[in-house]
């Protein structure tokens, strides 16, 4: 539920989002993203969601950093200028 109400907030922020669609090991679900070529993937774990935060990996560069939630789409929108 967290997943989807997340997405809507970024397609409602003009960017498009893909969920992955069963819950998997992460680094399934990052092989995923890379086969469709895409560049930002957000976590909602156990402890991101206790703080109220996603985190946001650049599966180009690698970095990953946690954000806000309703920071996250801002973030995304800046880093892909």
């Amino acid at each position: 539920g967290e997943s989807i109400k997340l997405a809507h907030r970024l397609r409602a922020a003009g960017l498009r989002v893909d969920l992955y669609p069963e819950a998997d090991k992460l680094g399934k679900q990052f092989k995923y993203a890379s086969s469709r070529e895409v560049r930002f993937v957000v976590v909602i774990g156990d402890e991101e969601r206790t703080r109220d935060e996603v985190a946001l990996k650049d599966l180009r560069s690698g970095e990953q950093s946690s954000f806000k939630r309703e920071d996250v789409a801002q973030e995304i929108i800046q880093s892909i200028g």
